[in-house]
Formats: structure tokens, C-alpha cells, sequence
């Protein structure tokens, strides 16, 4: 085998096991934050690899004309790292007038993120139950 075919090979093989490697963040969560006034409310997050989405839920009898509810917007993973995760969501480049947010928090050692807004205000996201 010539050395380039060799680099080639190895290569390859590195590539694919980083790709393989799954996130700690990968899958479907309910998320619980409170607003600027103190409400609590709710979202699910979806995350596969370094991108997913966000979706808040509209309380009932509340927000049916808010544009930044019950629809899906970009979030991308800045950091999966356990002690420091960092996810941006991007609600502004993909409706005027919503602004966009930062997630920054730990996973616990239940699988828990527990963390905050840009805010300063409380978020926990949790995994989706199967079904949900």
C-alpha cells in the first residue's frame, strides 16, 4: 500500500468514528423556563448533533397569534460539553420580531440540563418520554 493511500485510509477511519460519535444532547426534550415576568412556560427541543430546533408551546387560552409560538426555529449546539452547554437559538432568521435566545447550562448526572436563559432566568430540559 503507498503512503498516500495509507493517510487516505486513516483518515477515513478518524472521520467516521468522530461522526459516529454521538452527542450527549441527541434526541427530543421538554424544556420548562420562566419569562422575563416570571411565567413559567414550555418548549420541546429536538438536537441531532450540532443543530436541532426549538419549538414553544402555546398555554392555553394565550399566544395563538404570537409568531414566535407553537412553530419550530433554528437552534444550533455551540457547546455539548456536560459541564458547559451553550445552545443559540436563532428565532429572528426566521421570523421578524422574534428575538433570538441562549441556552447555557450542565447536564446533571440524571440526564438533566439544568441552566439559564440570556436572561438570567431558569430553564430545565429534561428527555421526552417515548410517545410524546
Amino acid at each position: 500500500m503507498s503512503g498516500r493511500r495509507f493517510v487516505v485510509l486513516v483518515c477515513a477511519c478518524v472521520f467516521t468514528g468522530l461522526a459516529a460519535a454521538a452527542s450527549p444532547l441527541d434526541g427530543s426534550w421538554d424544556v420548562t423556563f420562566s419569562t422575563r415576568d416570571g411565567e413559567t412556560r414550555q418548549a420541546v427541543v429536538e438536537i441531532a448533533g450540532s443543530e436541532g430546533s426549538w419549538t414553544s408551546l402555546a398555554q392555553a387560552g394565550k399566544e395563538k397569534r404570537d409568531p414566535c409560538v407553537g412553530r419550530p426555529f433554528p437552534l444550533a449546539v455551540a457547546s455539548a460539553d456536560p459541564a458547559r452547554i451553550v445552545l443559540e437559538v436563532a428565532f429572528s432568521k426566521s421570523m421578524a420580531g422574534c428575538k433570538d435566545r441562549t441556552v447555557t447550562g450542565r447536564l446533571d448526572g440524571a440526564g438533566k440540563v439544568e441552566g439559564k436563559l440570556e436572561n438570567g432566568k431558569p430553564l430545565r430540559m429534561s428527555r421526552r418520554q417515548a410517545g410524546r
